[in-house]
């Protein structure tokens, strides 16, 4: 494929974004020596623009990948030399380079000279979360590349318990794969004994598609939950939970904590604290504001016998 000299990755499906930087990586040909990756959130963007700017080390291309650009949100601005500097070499990159700009999961500020600059300079690819269909084919694929079967009712265990997280997925259907062996059949038995139950990721998707007002896929996220046999109750506690820990942890950005403190302030694990950071910075949190105080008055109806819970948190989710 003909390599472009800018790439803008957006969207939520971290798994399927890696995967494309991967190939253009190995399409580059570059060596460990020519392949650098910035994380913005701790070095800022002036280090990365000059080794984008200089030539690859004894080779045709070099890479430069930059993670979490918070600098494409409103919630951190480039300093004059920083914008300047980026600006120019939109303008004019270097042709030897590829510059990979990952903003998985962040809510770019379409307002930011630098993003609209951005978005005309660079190949920008859009990588949303597959659909049902869509994930139940790329189970089968993966378990044909293997060699091995696996039964449609063992599917619709495997998606209840592991959710719509493609690495999830990937990390127990390779558990899966090595547990029947080469040529063997993955079953609801095999799937109950050994993968991990997980579905934080898909109330995670049904709270994004609460605050963004997304109608169909709130419905569509919903009745996917139900019908794979998650309990109302159990879905209301996840998506209040998770909305309370957006609106904590942004306020948290906001004040200036970074990953570590959340994980420290929070008690929780560094792992837990990078999604919730980066959940955080693709909502609006205004509208978290506003639902987690709907979800309050909504608990203390249910729990004083005002309103039944399935009824109320239909009524909340269709009502939006």
């Amino acid at each position: 494929m003909e390599l472009a000299n800018i790439y803008l990755f957006t969207g939520s499906e971290a798994y399927l974004i890696n995967n494309r930087i991967k190939r253009i990586v190995n399409e580059t040909k570059a060596d460990e020596f020519n392949i650098s990756i910035y994380d913005d959130e701790e070095v800022g963007i002036k280090e990365a623009i000059r080794d984008a700017a200089t030539p690859p080390f004894m080779a045709e291309k070099k890479v430069i990948i930059i993670k979490n650009p918070l600098f494409l949100t409103n919630e951190r601005n480039l300093d004059p030399f920083e914008n300047e500097s980026l600006l120019s070499y939109l303008n004019n990159p270097a042709p030897s380079t590829v510059l990979i700009i990952n903003a998985n999961n962040l809510r770019l500020d379409e307002r930011k000279a630098v993003v609209k600059k951005l978005k005309k300079a660079a190949h920008v690819q859009e990588v949303k979360q597959l659909s049902e269909i869509e994930i139940v084919g790329w189970i089968k694929r993966q378990c044909n590349l293997n060699n091995v079967i696996i039964k449609d009712d063992a599917i619709k265990t495997f998606r209840r318990l592991v959710g719509s997280n493609l690495q999830n997925a990937k990390n127990e259907l390779d558990k899966l794969i090595n547990y029947v062996g080469p040529s063997g059949t993955i079953t609801t038995e095999s799937v109950d004994k050994v993968c991990v139950k997980e579905i934080y990721n898909d109330a995670f998707a049904l709270t994004n598609a609460i605050v963004e007002q997304d109608k169909p896929k709130i419905i569509n996220l919903y009745n996917e939950l139900i019908s794979l046999g998650n309990d109302v109750h159990y879905l209301f506690s996840l998506v209040s939970k998770s909305l309370r820990e957006i609106l904590l942890v942004s306020m948290m950005l906001q004040a200036g904590y970074r990953q570590a403190d959340v994980a420290s302030k929070m008690k929780i694990s560094s792992g837990r604290a990078y999604y919730l950071v980066k959940n955080s910075r693709s909502m609006d949190l205004n509208k978290v504001k506003e639902y987690v105080i709907k979800l309050g008055d909504l608990d203390y109806k249910i729990k004083s016998g005002q309103i039944d819970i399935k009824q109320g948190f239909e009524f909340f989710l269709f009502g939006l």
